[in-house]
């Protein structure tokens, strides 16, 4: 019952995108730049979305198809912001805004990463003795790769 929901509700909604872009079409609103460029990028997420979906993967999920749904809710902006009457001359300053923002994260989970690694690696080095992760594969044998454990580098020719 909830796939056949699912199933017309997604329907729903490409119909009436088609809906849409014919009624654009036959307007001539497509010869705009900027709005035949937002349909060729929804064209393509819906290439993606549609590679997902044969691929098996989770629709709601998967990390494909959050940055998919992302890049759709982003798409849909400029076109919410129009119908709301919300100026959007000061969207490239929210849009600046978000960017510093995301780079700051990045920076932090970057360096929390790095900062854990050193920790456990500081604490296996302590628990185990000195060469404990240094003597370890690393791969499992079972895969056919090992880390040969050399105590010096290779001589020089």
């Amino acid at each position: 019952m909830i796939r056949r929901t699912a199933v017309a509700a997604g329907g729903g909604l490409a119909l009436f995108h088609v809906w849409l872009l014919a009624g654009q079409a036959w307007e001539g609103q497509l010869l705009e730049p900027g709005l035949l460029l937002r349909w060729l990028v929804a064209g393509a997420l819906a290439f993606g979305l549609a590679s997902v979906l044969r691929s098996g993967a989770p629709v709601f999920l998967s990390r494909r198809t959050v940055a998919l749904w992302l890049l759709g809710a982003l798409l849909h902006g400029p076109a919410v912001m129009d119908r709301v009457g919300i100026d959007t001359q000061s969207l490239p300053e929210a849009a600046a805004i978000v960017v510093e923002i995301a780079a700051a994260s990045a920076a932090l989970g970057a360096a929390f990463l790095f900062l854990t690694a050193a920790f456990r690696r500081t604490l296996g080095a302590q628990a185990g003795g000195p060469h404990t992760h240094a003597c370890r594969p690393a791969f499992p044998r079972s895969l056919g790769f090992v880390q040969a454990f050399a105590p010096r580098p290779p001589p020089l020719r």
